[in-house]
């Protein structure tokens, strides 16, 4: 009686084997739409951050150029004479708003 059951039983794991292999497939592109989706969570804003960052330091190592630059034109003049010229110099080489050329106008200053 064993015997007669062998090809019903073959038949049966074949049938679960094959749709096992099917639904691995469909898990493995589960997985894969998981690990996406923490990338773009996760990692893609550290990587935006890092740009700003290495932006800010370029902003902040063009301030101190320019600041050190207008010191050496203007030695006897305070700071606050020659800040709205560093100013519109920073804003000529960056490109950037004049807020933030004013803020890193003052950071390279008070640095110094």
């Amino acid at each position: 009686m064993f015997i007669a059951l062998i090809p019903f039983l073959n038949s049966i794991l074949d049938f679960i084997a094959g749709h096992i292999i099917n639904l691995a497939g469909g898990v493995g592109a589960i997985i894969l739409a998981i690990i996406v989706w923490m990338a773009k969570k996760y990692l893609v804003p550290y990587l935006k951050v890092e740009k700003r960052r290495r932006y800010a330091e370029f902003i902040a190592t063009i301030a101190d150029e320019v600041t050190d630059e207008l010191r050496l034109k203007y030695p006897d003049r305070p700071w606050a004479v020659y800040l709205d010229e560093a100013v519109d110099k920073i804003i000529e080489i960056c490109g950037i708003n004049p807020e933030i050329a004013r803020r890193a106008a003052v950071a390279a200053l008070s640095r110094k």
